[in-house]
Formats: C-alpha cells, sequence, structure tokens
C-alpha cells in the first residue's frame, strides 16, 4: 500500500480529498500507473461502495 487516507464525518454531498502524490514515507510517487481502490461508507453502515482504478503519475 502507498498511501491510506481516511475522512470521517463528511456530510456534504461532494466531497474533495486532497492528496500531494506522496507516499507513507512522504517520497513522491515515481513515474508510472498505479492502482487504486476508494471505499465510501455511510456513517451509519446502511451505503458502502467500492471503486478501483488506475492513476496514472507523469512528471
Amino acid at each position: 500500500m502507498i498511501k491510506e487516507i481516511e475522512q470521517f464525518n463528511i456530510l456534504d454531498k461532494f466531497v474533495r480529498i486532497p492528496w500531494d502524490g506522496r507516499d507513507h514515507d512522504g517520497d513522491q510517487l515515481a513515474n508510472g500507473t498505479y492502482l487504486y481502490k476508494l471505499i465510501v461508507e455511510s456513517t451509519d453502515k446502511e451505503f458502502r461502495e467500492t471503486v478501483l482504478g488506475k492513476l496514472a503519475v507523469i512528471r
């Protein structure tokens, strides 16, 4: 795992979660293609959605 970003108690319908492109150690990611997994879950656990995708880093 490169980085895990957690956000709690979000009340807005649309949310942006900033990420500076760094890993857990604070190093910038190298050029390449990365897989990501996004999990969105309601606080009452009634809604849960998982999205898988690819992210390209090119500097």
